[in-house]
């Protein structure tokens, strides 16, 4: 997530140095978008979840049984070249969705219910599923309820924990490795008009409804520590997702315009006022739902790849840059990183703090939907960084941000060599000098990356995960030369998409691919982890 990430290009060192010790706070002045749709101010305070009106157990919904091996309609939402990954991955877990989306007494409800198919694919035995209720975190501000679950069709009785953000589908027989259960959760979600929580994600503004994790998913399962509870401060992203199949059935009224995570392969006209979208996707770790009766949308073309900009009543121009930033982006990372595996790409403008990403996706705040905007291009090219890095190679965003965050400021470097040329790069390079040496003027702590989003307090996390870490990156360029480095890079992704990492599976590739020890400026930047070399710690110990 980029929300807090304020590289501004064209800003004095002060301006920078100013910003980089408030972007935590995220206050500011109340921003207009564009065509009379204004916003509300921005907040990172959490409220409490609420919905205008309790919402009665809706009438279940009668989902259909799925045939888990039939794979072959979900290769359309797969770049030519790329639809053999489906089979590939088609013992991931997978979701199908049913959902009505309303906006209504002033609130966004979706009643829903959805078939999930788990994987064990660890080497424990498991006695229980766990999955997590996103909008009742404190970061999203909305509600969401389950009211009847199954276990291989059987009803069971899930457990609530962590204030209502973790469900526990107890099984009636052990799981073994390589074995799967099938579940089915009939749930409601509600998001309440003018809420704004964390970074303004999930919520109903101006006549916007963007969600986020708007469905009961599935945690993740780590080998030793069991399945992932955590209940995450309202700082950083909040979310730690495995890769899986989605196919998604919404119903929405028929003047609506829906922008998701996947390819859309028909839409059935239903004769009552609504029509339901038919979505599929690749393997992806999330699916995002943004919809309005008001969006405009252009359409065009990287490669063979479909790019599309969702924009606000009035911001047509701003459209039309934000589409020429993104095609110089998805060229560049595509050209310079890996392949980008999916048909689509979208970029939607929201009502959030300023861009925050999602598989196939990313939201853009409309107080920076203006042409030629320097913001606005440095949020893009963050944003679709993490197309690559935290969509395709994922990890734990809540306890190792760096992972995905520091390694996508690092894109933004790519991208401005790749798009204005070596110098404007080394500019960008040195602003992030200035601003890290002005943050460790002030005394403030210096801290190692690999540490927990809760670990990085006051403007610690914005300098550090964000500034620091893609100058660790620009480091191993002066070590082991820039072309080593983006051919490790290059094979981390190839070896990894799809997959969550750790900070041990970089620095095997990066030592594999340099033919480089690399423990000691990993230990001195990164901290410690598993797989540093003992020796090497204790010797630089010894030395501090």
């Amino acid at each position: 997530m980029s929300t807090i990430h304020v590289t501004q290009r064209l800003w004095t060192l002060v301006a920078l140095a100013i910003i980089s010790m408030m972007v935590v706070s995220a206050c500011g002045d109340t921003a207009s978008g564009s065509g009379g749709l204004p916003t509300l101010a921005p907040t990172i305070t959490a409220l409490a979840p609420a919905t205008p009106t309790d919402i009665p157990a809706p009438d279940p919904v009668d989902i259909p049984a799925v045939n888990w091996d039939d794979v072959d309609r979900f290769q359309a939402a797969m770049r030519p070249g790329y639809e053999n990954d489906i089979k590939r991955y088609m013992d991931r877990n997978r979701y199908y969705i049913e959902a009505n989306l309303m906006f209504e007494e002033g609130a966004a409800v979706l009643l829903g219910a959805e078939r999930v198919r788990y994987v064990n694919r660890t080497a424990d035995t498991l006695d229980e599923i766990v999955f997590r209720l996103y909008p009742n975190m404190a970061a999203a501000g909305g509600r969401m309820i389950v009211y009847r679950t199954t276990l291989n069709d059987v009803p069971v009785e899930p457990t609530l924990a962590e204030r209502e953000t973790v469900l526990v589908i107890p099984l009636d027989h052990p799981l073994a490795p390589g074995e799967s259960a099938e579940m089915t959760l009939q749930f409601s979600t509600a998001a309440e008009q003018g809420m704004f929580a964390g970074y303004g994600e999930f919520g109903l503004q101006d006549n916007v409804f963007s969600g986020p994790q708007w469905y009961p998913v599935l945690s993740v399962y780590e080998e030793g520590n069991g399945w992932w509870r955590q209940r995450p401060s309202t700082q950083g992203d909040p979310s730690y997702l495995e890769t899986a199949l989605f196919e998604v059935l919404l119903t929405v009224p028929e003047h609506f315009v829906t922008a998701m995570s996947g390819t859309d392969i028909g839409v059935t006209d239903n004769g009552d006022g609504t029509k339901t979208v038919h979505n599929i996707t690749g393997p992806m770790r999330d699916f995002l739902l943004v919809a309005s009766p008001g969006f405009g949308q252009i359409t065009e073309y990287m490669d063979d790849i479909a790019v599309s900009v969702y924009f606000w009543p009035g911001d047509e121009d701003g459209a039309e840059y934000a589409m020429d930033v993104s095609l110089d982006a998805m060229r560049a990372y595509d050209t310079n990183i890996g392949a980008y595996p999916f048909a689509e790409f979208d970029v939607v403008e929201t009502f959030n703090l300023t861009g925050i990403e999602y598989p196939g996706m990313t939201i853009i705040a409309d107080r920076y939907w203006r042409r030629g905007d320097p913001f606005l291009e440095t949020v893009l090219a963050h944003e679709i960084g993490h197309q690559w890095f935290y969509s395709l190679v994922g990890n734990d965003q809540v306890n190792h941000p760096w992972l995905d965050e520091s390694l996508t400021c690092y894109t933004e470097y790519i991208y401005a060599r790749a798009v204005h040329g070596e110098d404007e790069g080394r500019e960008w390079v040195q602003n992030d000098r200035d601003r890290y040496n002005f943050y460790l003027s002030t005394g403030a702590a210096d801290l190692v990356l690999n540490l927990p989003v809760s670990a990085y307090v006051n403007n610690n996390y914005g300098a550090i995960i964000y500034v620091k870490g893609p100058l660790f990156y620009v480091e191993l360029e002066r070590m082991l030369g820039r072309d080593t480095l983006m051919k490790a890079i290059q094979t981390y992704f190839d070896r990894f998409h799809y997959e969550v990492v750790t900070s041990r599976n970089v620095l095997e590739t990066f030592e594999e691919v340099s033919e480089q020890e690399l423990d000691a400026v990993f230990y001195q930047w990164v901290g410690e982890f598993d797989g540093l070399d003992p020796d090497v710690i204790a010797d630089l110990q010894t030395r501090q």
